[in-house]
């Protein structure tokens, strides 16, 4: 359990109390709690296996022993006590963009709204309008959002449908009477959202059914194809096929209705008993589920032209990555050491720059300390005669608002590599929030746009921008782009990976690691970009360590000239 989930609890407990009105003063303890949490650099899990956590100012005994409850049994009482009398509709209610605890409070009490249905119908009705507070800008948002949330409650990250469907598809595979079980669409086809996870099984479907009903909540007709939910309420379809046309359910229930559409158009309904089959009888190559778009990969693989996808194997260096410089959970000597243990030669720390004071961005003394230690790890590292490994001492350094970087140029000047990121001010027209990116990867200094449009997969949209200008401005400028591997991010989007590499940009992917398990998240990252198309030769951080020094200096060089 990470100090960053403690947090959330905490702050939520703090919301509930709020919105029951209860006590002020003790919703201000539980708030206070979740920043002294959020930004400790010690793993509360530590503290509590030690006692040691009302050493922490402003966490008394109450707070730690509902920390400790929290830690050990996933839950405390007063959270629980709250969640047990409040009506359970008003926590999607609380979820939605631009409402908080005391705007729901009114909106329950006095419109009686304890569901997300009940909000929409009030907005629609104008019932919201005439409350003190909201008006008639307030209710459009509020409708706005609440059908944008509607689509994120329908689908789940890409990441987290692995782990719901992975015990049944291991119970299945387990079972005495099941010939095979598979994962097929979105799922497989690795999309960064998936509305429906697909498995197509073979075998008794007695047994089937009865691995079904014990793992997932079914519809009420289980006849025929199998429906339901599972885990926390991703839909849920079994296929079932029969050994002899296993391979054309899979390839069909697997490729998107465009591709499978073009593909029977072009070479008729397809009869064989591999997927590989499929193709070589119709005299093309195969085609890896993730190209499965309908986006010029039946074209592509009539002319044998489809691209060597890149893997993870192929990753050379980790860059963009945290430690407790800044919000990091580990040091950066841990960091360093975790990444050359997995093999990789080369290491780029950014911790985040001065004005983003939330995450303890460092001043410009803290990044020159930074740096010497880069320096002594780095001679440390030559000398001990381990696997060859470096440190590259960089910054994400903030994108201000009118497009100038947090640091000066001569600071800039200093570091072996510049990620650039927006993270404020996100409420900007298209025009400007692009012009504001254009301007600052023009900067000499910066080597790698962080997280194009700041987008949180399923939670937050991103802020608006002319893609095409932006590659363009990257590739005139020498500037890679990052595909943030985060599983809540995975942006840049694999949609203009293709459109990014057409015009000579390399894409960088960056695990944005504030941990050591975070380092694992570049398969995610892997996944995203295989859909666009990406091979080894053009990702950045598939150069060897001497290979990228030298890139950035040679860019630099040309930049500056």
């Amino acid at each position: 359990m990470t100090n960053k989930y403690i947090a959330r609890r905490l702050k939520q407990t703090a919301d509930l109390i709020e919105l029951t009105g209860g006590n002020a003063f003790r919703a201000r303890a539980y708030a206070g709690a979740a920043r002294t949490v959020d930004r400790m650099d010690e793993a509360v899990l530590q503290l509590v296996e030690r006692d040691t956590l009302t050493g922490v100012q402003g966490i008394g005994k109450g707070l730690a022993a509902d920390i400790e409850a929290l830690v050990r049994t996933g839950s405390f009482e007063t959270l629980d006590q709250i969640l047990e009398t409040l009506p359970p509709g008003l926590l999607d209610v609380l979820r939605v963009k631009g409402l908080g605890s005391k705007k729901v409070r009114a909106l329950w009490t006095e419109l009686g709204v304890t569901s997300l249905d009940d909000l929409e119908a009030a907005a629609v009705a104008g019932r919201i309008a005439s409350l003190s507070g909201f008006g008639a800008k307030t209710q459009t948002t509020i409708l706005k959002n609440v059908e944008q949330l509607k689509v994120y409650r329908a689908r789940r990250r890409y990441y987290a449908t692995l782990d719901a469907v992975a015990p049944l598809v291991e119970a299945l595979r387990d079972a005495d009477g099941v010939e095979r079980a598979e994962v097929a669409g979105e799922i497989r086809r690795k999309m960064d959202t998936v509305g429906e996870a697909v498995l197509v099984v073979s075998g008794d479907e007695e047994t089937i059914r009865t691995i079904f009903l014990g793992h997932a909540e079914p519809d009420d007709e289980v006849d025929g194809f199998l429906t339901g939910t599972i885990g926390d309420g991703l839909r849920l379809r079994v296929v079932h096929a029969r050994a002899d046309d296993f391979a054309t359910t899979w390839w069909r229930e697997t490729g998107s209705a465009e591709h499978v559409t073009a593909f029977v158009e072009a070479h008729g309904e397809p009869e064989a008993t591999t997927e590989d089959a499929i193709y070589t009888s119709a005299g093309l190559a195969f085609v890896v589920p993730e190209l499965r778009e309908g986006d010029g990969e039946l074209e592509a693989a009539v002319e044998d032209a489809l691209p060597d996808l890149i893997t993870v194997a192929d990753l050379r260096g980790s860059l963009h990555n945290h430690s407790t410089y800044s919000d990091g959970a580990h040091t950066l000597r841990q960091m360093a050491e975790a990444a050359r243990a997995m093999g990789l030669e080369y290491f780029g720390i950014c911790d985040h720059s001065r004005s983003l004071v939330i995450a303890n961005g460092l001043s410009i003394e803290r990044l020159r300390e930074q740096g010497e230690e880069v320096r002594a790890l780095n001679a440390e590292f030559a000398a001990d005669g381990g696997p060859s490994f470096r440190l590259f001492h960089g910054s994400e350094c903030d994108i201000l608002r009118d497009g100038d970087l947090d640091y000066p140029d001569e600071v800039l000047a200093d570091l072996d590599l510049v990620v650039a990121s927006v993270h404020t001010h996100f409420n900007m027209t298209e025009d400007e929030a692009t012009e504001r990116i254009v301007r600052a990867v023009s900067n000499p200094h910066v080597d790698i746009l962080g997280h194009p449009t700041g987008r949180l997969l399923l939670a937050r949209e991103g802020y608006p921008i002319d893609h095409r200008l932006v590659i363009d401005a990257c590739a005139a400028h020498g500037v890679a782009i990052e595909l943030n591997a985060n599983p809540y991010r995975l942006d840049l989007d694999w949609r203009w990976v293709r459109e990014a590499t057409s015009h000579g940009v390399l894409i960088a992917i960056n695990p944005d690691a504030h941990s050591i398990d975070g380092l694992d998240d570049v398969q995610w990252g892997v996944a995203a970009v295989r859909k666009g198309w990406l091979t080894a030769s053009q990702c950045l951080n598939v150069k060897s360590a001497d290979d990228f020094a030298a890139w950035l200096t040679a860019r630099r060089q040309v930049d500056r000239s």
